[in-house]
């Protein structure tokens, strides 16, 4: 029932902006399997209630552990935690108290314009997410037509190219470090085919 009014309150969105909602299914789902399920599924953004463990004696992680398991794969991940304990959510483990916010006010807004708030934040922070990945692929685009890059080019071309999987695939990403080492694979075998190349016109 909760999750019910949660959604219907989703669903009114703003004056400008009706998303579209969906619930998460994470019955006998390991916080794994849950985070590659929404990666899978490509969320534009996440609301989590805090206490999931108390209603669902079949899982073994908290809200905000979901929250923590996004967040350590790609900042700024548009997420927000409902919750009847704020004090508890806004803990040593999770400190953004910005999107932490009272799940019974929430539901029980009787004027709208807490879900009008706190919808407009969510849909606010998706903007700015996708807004962040548009400029990132714009400027790795950019890079990759550079033909000479410097070495802070070529550590700026990784970090955006890891940063956008990292957006479409979450934990299924090739590290960083080969991402280096790959590079740099590919620069000497360049310089092998020019030595041969110069080799044969000899």
């Amino acid at each position: 029932m909760t999750a019910t009014l949660i959604i219907d309150r989703l669903r009114r969105g703003t004056d400008e902006i009706k998303p579209s909602v969906e619930l998460v299914p994470f019955d006998n789902m390991t916080l794994e399997e849950l985070v590659d399920y929404i990666y899978a599924n490509r969320f534009d953004g996440l609301v989590v209630d805090h206490k999931l463990k108390s209603s669902n004696p079949d899982i073994d992680f908290e809200g905000t552990d979901i929250a923590l398991s996004m967040e350590n794969l790609i900042h700024f991940y548009p997420l927000f935690i409902l919750t009847s304990h704020p004090n508890d959510a806004e803990s040593e483990r999770y400190t953004d108290v910005n999107i932490v916010y009272e799940k019974g006010n929430y539901i029980a807004d009787t004027t709208g314009l807490i879900v009008e708030h706190i919808n407009k934040k969510i849909l606010t922070q998706i903007e700015h997410f996708k807004n962040r990945l548009a400029d990132a692929e714009s400027e790795l685009e950019t890079l990759r037509n550079k033909a000479n890059k410097t070495d802070e080019e070529k550590d700026r071309f990784i970090e955006l190219d890891h940063l956008i999987e990292t957006s479409l695939c979450g934990r299924h990403v090739m590290p960083k470090n080969l991402k280096n080492q790959s590079e740099d694979i590919q620069e000497l075998l360049g310089l092998a085919r020019k030595i041969y190349k110069m080799s044969e016109e000899e």
